[in-house]
């Protein structure tokens, strides 16, 4: 005897959609490019830091990270390891809105 099994069927196409109606981007894989995402980041992150803090030195202390880390995050030289990106969108509870515009400006 063999066990059920769940089967999952995805359709892309809108159940209700009329002739001449604007659609929806239907995935994210769709609207961003992860090279693109990859290469921008720095500058992504520079922009967040500078939109949050005074100056490098409090990036460096609210982050825990050294003073140069800080200066190349806020100059766009490098962007910062995820458990740091995590920091920011967990602490500060205006970040997601903040990338999301500024992807929305990108594009």
């Amino acid at each position: 005897m063999s066990r059920p099994r769940l089967t999952l069927i995805v359709s892309n196409d809108p159940s209700c959609a009329e002739a001449g109606t604007p659609q929806a981007q239907s995935s994210w894989s769709k609207q961003l490019d992860p090279y693109r995402l990859k290469v921008e980041a720095p500058d992504l992150w520079s922009s967040y830091f500078r939109a949050r803090f005074n100056s490098p030195r409090e990036v460096a202390l609210f982050c825990d990270v050294s003073f140069q880390t800080a200066l190349n995050w806020w100059g766009a030289v490098t962007s910062p390891a995820s458990h740091i990106a995590l920091l920011m969108i967990l602490t500060d509870p205006d970040a997601p809105a903040f990338f999301h515009s500024q992807m929305g400006q990108a594009a």
